[in-house]
This record gives C-alpha cells, sequence and structure tokens, in this order.
C-alpha cells in the first residue's frame, strides 16, 4: 500500500463495522442457502484449473477504474495493488488505494455496475477477514464494509447490480456464495459449492471449483469449471433452484472440459469468458447472452503452447479483452468485438504491462509497472503503435507489511 503502508484496519467507522461484522457472523451461522451441510464435499480437482490474475480494468458511467499490483512482485509482502482511476472524458490516472485504509498485498478485487464500483481488499498478513469499500461518485465518497471470509482470488468474485452484491469467498474447507441482505456488511449464503455440486444441474457438469458470480438482470449467476466434457459450468438461480444457463459449446469442442473464467454484464446483455481445454490445447470463448436468454459464441482463440493468461476484462460495450503472455515475455492482446465472432489482435502492448483498459470515449491504455513507477500507454484505433502519454512515481514503503 502507497504512503502508510499499514497491516491494521483503519476504518472511519470502525465501531460501525466491527458491529455489522457481528451481525454478519450471526446471520451466516444460522443460514446455510442450500441444505447441504458445509464441507459435506470436498473442491473437486478434475477440471481444469486456469490461472486467473487480479488485474484487470471495469467501467462506471463515471470513469475507469483498474487494479495492478506493484512493488517487488517476488516477494508477497512487498507487492502492494493499487486502485488507479480516470474520469470520463480525462486522461491522466490517479492513485485511489488510500481509500481502502488498509494493506493490501493480498490484491484488490473489483466490480461495476452504471456508476457504483464496489472493492473488495483480501486478506493478507493478519487480516483474515475482508473488507470493502464501494463509490457511486468516481471516488468522491466511499462506504465502508466487510465480509468476515476470505473473498477468493479470482477476478470476478465480486458482482453488483441494482443495489445487491455477491461474493465468492473460502468458508471452511469448501466454497461459498454470499448475498448481502441489506448494505455490505450483512451477508448470508446464497448457496455452497457442496450444495451446488450435489443438484441435479452440479452433477450435469460434475462441478469442480467455483470460480465467479454475476447476475444476468436481477438473476444471480456462478460459474464454475466442469469435469464432464461438453459441459459450461454456468449456473442460473431461478425460483429458488440452480440450472445449467449455458452456453453452448460448438460440436468440435464436445471432448474439451470447460472453465468459466469471466463473468460480467454490459446492460442487458451477460457476457462470459470461457476456456475450454482439450487434447489438443486450450482455446478461449466469449459469449454474449441477451435478455431472451440466447447465447452467440465467438470463434475459438486457441493459446498457445506454455501461453499464459496476463488479464482479462470488459472492453467497449459488449466486447471481452484478453492479455496473454508467451514463454519469451512476448505480449499477445486480443479483443472479441461485439459485431462479430472472430477475435481481433491489436498491437502487442509494452513490456511489463499488467492491464489493459478500454473507454468509449479515450483511447486504450496499457497500463505498466516496474517497481513504483507506473506508466500508461495509449492506444488508438487505427495506429499500430502504442506511445506513452503519463509516468507516475508511486510511494510504497517496502517493509511496511511484515
Amino acid at each position: 500500500m502507497s504512503k502508510r503502508g499499514v497491516r491494521y484496519l483503519h476504518w472511519r467507522r470502525s465501531a460501525a463495522v466491527q458491529a455489522a461484522a457481528v451481525l454478519a457472523l450471526t446471520a451466516l451461522a444460522g443460514c446455510s442457502g442450500s441444505g447441504v451441510a458445509l464441507g459435506e464435499t470436498n473442491e473437486a480437482t478434475t477440471a481444469p484449473e486456469i490461472p486467473t490474475p487480479l488485474a484487470t480494468s471495469v467501467q462506471t458511467s463515471d470513469g475507469t477504474w483498474a487494479t495492478i499490483p506493484m512493488g517487488r512482485l517476488d516477494e508477497p509482502l512487498n507487492t502492494f495493488w493499487q486502485l488507479f482511476y480516470r474520469p470520463k472524458g480525462a486522461r491522466p490516472w490517479s492513485n485511489q488505494v488510500e481509500a481502502t485504509a488498509t494493506a493490501t498485498n493480498g490484491g484488490l478485487v473489483l466490480a461495476s455496475a452504471g456508476p457504483s464500483l464496489l472493492v473488495g481488499v483480501r486478506p493478507s498478513v493478519d487480516l483474515t477477514y475482508t473488507p470493502l469499500i464501494s463509490t457511486s461518485d468516481g471516488g468522491r465518497s466511499w462506504s465502508d464494509g466487510l465480509v468476515v471470509q476470505e473473498l477468493a482470488a479470482r477476478p470476478d468474485a465480486l458482482a453488483t447490480s441494482g443495489g445487491r452484491a455477491l461474493a465468492l469467498v473460502n468458508g471452511g474447507p469448501g466454497t461459498e456464495v454470499l448475498v448481502d441482505t441489506g448494505g455490505i456488511s450483512r451477508w448470508r449464503i446464497l448457496v455452497t459449492r457442496a450444495g451446488l455440486a450435489a443438484g441435479g444441474a452440479g452433477r450435469s457438469c460434475d462441478l469442480g471449483s467455483l470460480t465467479s458470480v454475476g447476475y444476468m438482470g436481477a438473476q444471480p449467476l456462478v460459474g464454475g469449471s466442469c469435469g464432464h466434457a461438453g459441459v459450461v459450468g454456468l449456473f442460473a438461480r431461478d425460483q429458488g433452484n440452480w440450472r445449467l444457463a449455458g452456453p453452448a459449446l460448438p460440436h468440435r469442442f464436445g471432448q474439451g472440459r470447460a472453465e468459466v473464467l469471466a463473468l460480467g454484464t454490459w446492460r442487458d446483455t451477460t457476457l462470459v469468458l470461457v476456456a475450454v481445454t482439450g487434447a489438443r490445447g486450450t482455446d478461449l470463448l466469449a459469449a454474449r447472452s441477451g435478455p431472451a436468454g440466447r447465447w452467440a459464441t465467438s470463434s475459438p482463440l486457441p493459446l498457445a503452447t506454455n501461453e499464459q493468461v496476463v488479464s482479462f476484462g470488459p472492453g467497449n460495450g459488449q466486447e471481452l479483452f484478453a492479455l496473454l503472455q508467451g514463454p519469451s515475455g512476448a505480449y499477445r492482446l486480443e479483443l472479441a468485438p461485439a459485431g462479430g465472432n472472430a477475435w481481433q489482435e491489436l498491437p502487442p502492448p509494452p513490456a511489463g504491462t499488467a492491464t489493459v483498459a478500454f473507454s468509449s470515449d479515450a483511447p486504450t491504455d496499457a497500463l505498466v509497472a516496474n517497481g513504483t513507477k507506473f506508466s500508461s500507454w495509449s492506444f488508438n484505433t487505427g495506429s499500430k503503435r502504442w506511445t506513452e502519454d503519463q509516468v507516475m512515481d508511486v510511494p510504497l514503503q517496502y517493509g511496511s507489511s511484515s
């Protein structure tokens, strides 16, 4: 964390937050949401696991937010996750990490809807629960909350829509999905991984891990990995029951095992990024569904041997991006556009790019971290090169988290 680098919480309304923690603990103790005892089923390990780094960007109606790690990235206690903001219609990025009011070594998770941004600070060092902050005015004011468990290390472990929120957490021996019951400090269990795996939809999938949460309108969604070939583990809650919501995999991927990497919503459209692993390797598929529930799926994006996923997230509107890096260190930036099913390859961003941020009213930005140095490189449509347009020194206090 920049400047203060503190180890413990310094909440502006600490008494209220502590009271909320007691209420949240009480609520969680009395709810199971699924009718299955916690820990009844261990996490499955048969489905593929694709690394999903937390670095990403999201958009609100007021601007674009991004989170990237800075500092000494090979030292967990000297890695500090930063929260950057670019207002709509403006170019410079500003560092807003002080709003978290606690150490950020464990990583930040972002969720957005309309003007609202929800941020989760994953536990690290002596912190055992997850502080939350939210803003609906571009960071001019913040509200505090918390989840009493550890937020999962997934970029889509939080979701918000219409004033409601979902959280994917590590609880006991298994994973749980929580839903807020009025404010971001009061939660109950919506479903456990064990409960979802035991149901008909979970058995059809042979559910492995839970990977993401989101919304389709007002309907909660949960993404996961499947052990059964040809099934996408996207679950929707409908009248108290969970069902597989699609999308269907193209026929050629019928023998591949799927994992939902990302869930998002743009207006009335649900966006999903799926990794499908088969005998020939791993492919990425982007899928979109409108209010009628009909899915349109992109063409496959094959990952080269030993190519890693560096970051993914929303582009403009119904677009999704994927930032990839090969074993030689070379980057590949791909965009699944809204108007077609073929991925579009953009010029490779500069070395050190942690994530990419899109905006409808500004050029695309590549966000680069090198120790305490932050830089933003812009790319305009039609251009073939990235241009450095901002450099910022972020004061980090090495050793402050040990």
